[in-house]
């Protein structure tokens, strides 16, 4: 290992890549910076333009994206009170109550460093677990695939919002949506309704632009006509730096490596993500706090717990994606889309056949951490400047992004179509309170789950008993059992609990 990690050092190590590594992660501070973008939102518009260089600049590019965008929106969490992405909601908790009491500089600098340690904790995972696995999965066939993409579906639950019922529903549309196309095994047209286009399916770039890129835009233009907008006071932003003494950084740096295996443990589990690990990590700190009676009050220990932990999903959740071609969360989703999109089908044999690729990769995920630490330390004082950008020039780019992005994959009018159709169906999606995520997740995860099983089926002439005749695949099946019982048991006694509604006095 430690010899395939020198060779793709000095074949990796170089201005080419650096130069990517540092656009990407300088995008993903800028995108993840400002409200109402995110890092899914800037994977999803700048994956496009990845797919036409070769795979040991475009995919740590991206990287770069993933990782820059996670940190950058602490930033806005903590300046103005609004959390510049999902995962750095708990940020704000403590963040912004800093910012208040003129420790803006001491939350920023926390956050850094605690995303810095965060990062090396699951980038250090993804180097060690990553190639294990992979051994593992190697004795895998179809029967053990299905059984484990189909408990991976079950973890859409966790990403599905307030509703599991509308979780499942959106899943269900993402599965749907994944049949569309020919058959895998025949090569017969299905669910095309007649129209050529759909016979090779539904591009994955036209569903998370039109759903992470033209939703985002068309919320946004809500607001653009409104006087009454919220305004963050930028002239009362004070970086000052706060001396601690030996025994709180002590305390500090338990909080961060605790969070940190608290991000890794998450992040390998597929479809939980970043926004879970924050909020977990933020509620072990408090637990363990001499003082929780002072977070949500400016509590430092409240910004470095979930900085932590959500910097340590990133690596993290590029195990399960690489090893068993399962997206940990939505970004990882679209970075295996560009990994395919490169040639590089995500799976066991990705680290076996495509040997220096993927140590090459490794060393970008480590080479973008170190950028993320300088380039946020050079920019944490322009910050406020950036988040002056006006919004109707910001989107108005978004749109130009989305379109020639999408456009370039396959030079098709239709994939526009249905980009601006996708971007409809998620404005709709939003305003209902259903969740996203789990239809993307439900898209990618059918596409590798369907193969495996009709492969199955094939090599086992249609006897569904022998995936319970195999230890691996029948763990799998019961684990999938026990989570649907058990949520279904949890959301029963839920409703049960609703006090019934009178219908009349």
């Amino acid at each position: 290992m430690f010899a395939d990690l020198y060779l793709a050092a000095v074949t990796v190590i170089g201005w080419e890549t650096a130069v990517a590594v540092s656009f990407g992660v300088i995008a993903g501070l800028l995108i993840g910076a400002i409200p109402g973008l995110s890092s899914t939102m800037g994977m999803a518009l700048l994956s496009p333009f990845t797919f036409f260089v070769d795979p040991l600049l475009g995919i740590p590019f991206l990287i770069g994206v993933f990782k820059g965008g996670t940190f950058g929106g602490s930033v806005t969490a903590i300046l103005i009170g609004t959390p510049g992405t999902a995962v750095n909601a708990a940020t704000l908790l403590d963040g912004y109550p800093m910012r208040k009491n003129g420790r803006a500089g001491d939350a920023l600098r926390g956050a850094l460093n605690a995303s810095l340690v965060g990062d090396m904790f699951g980038t250090i995972a993804l180097i060690f677990l990553a190639p294990l696995l992979a051994l593992i999965a190697l004795q895998f066939g179809p029967h053990e695939f299905f059984a484990l993409i189909l408990f991976s579906l079950t973890m859409v639950c966790y990403v599905s919002g307030n509703s599991i019922l509308k979780g499942v529903l959106a899943a269900s549309l993402g599965m749907f949506l994944a049949l569309i196309g020919s058959d895998p095994m025949g090569g017969t047209p299905r669910f095309t309704f007649g129209i050529n286009e759909l016979a090779g399916g539904i591009s994955v770039i036209a569903i998370v632009t039109g759903l992470f890129g033209i939703t985002e835009v068309l919320i946004q233009m809500e607001t653009f006509g409104r006087k009454a907008q919220r305004t963050a006071d930028f002239a009362g932003i004070v970086m000052t730096r706060t001396k601690m003494v030996l025994f709180e950084k002590i305390s500090y740096l338990r909080t961060i490596i605790r969070s940190s295996l608290i991000g890794v443990v998450i992040g390998v589990l597929p479809g939980i993500g970043g926004e879970t690990s924050s909020w977990v990590a933020y509620g072990m700190a408090k637990r363990a706090s001499k003082r929780p009676e002072n977070f949500g009050k400016g509590e430092l220990d409240g910004v470095l717990a979930p900085e932590a932990a959500n910097n340590a999903v990133v690596g993290a959740a590029m195990i399960p994606m690489m090893v068993f071609g399962i997206p940990g969360d939505i970004v990882t989703a679209i970075l295996m889309s560009a990994l395919i999109a490169q040639g590089l089908q995500p799976g066991p044999f990705l680290i076996i056949e495509h040997r220096e690729i993927i140590y090459g990769l490794f060393i970008s995920v480590l080479m973008s951490t170190v950028a993320l630490y300088v380039f946020g330390r050079l920019t944490m004082g322009s910050w406020i400047r950036v988040l002056q950008i006006p919004r109707p020039l910001l989107y108005t780019i978004v749109v130009a992004f989305c379109t020639v992005g999408t456009y370039s994959i396959h030079s098709s009018s239709f994939d526009l179509l249905l980009m601006f159709g996708f971007g409809l169906l998620g404005y709709v999606m939003r305003k209902v309170d259903v969740a996203i995520p789990p239809l993307l997740l439900a898209f990618v995860l059918t596409n590798i789950m369907e193969p495996s099983l009709r492969r199955a089926l094939v090599q086992s002439d249609g006897n569904l008993l022998a995936f319970f005749e195999r230890p691996i695949a029948a763990v799998f099946l019961i684990l999938t059992a026990i989570v649907v019982v058990s949520i279904s048991y949890v959301e029963l006694r839920k409703f049960a609990r609703r006090p019934a509604v009178s219908g009349g006095t």
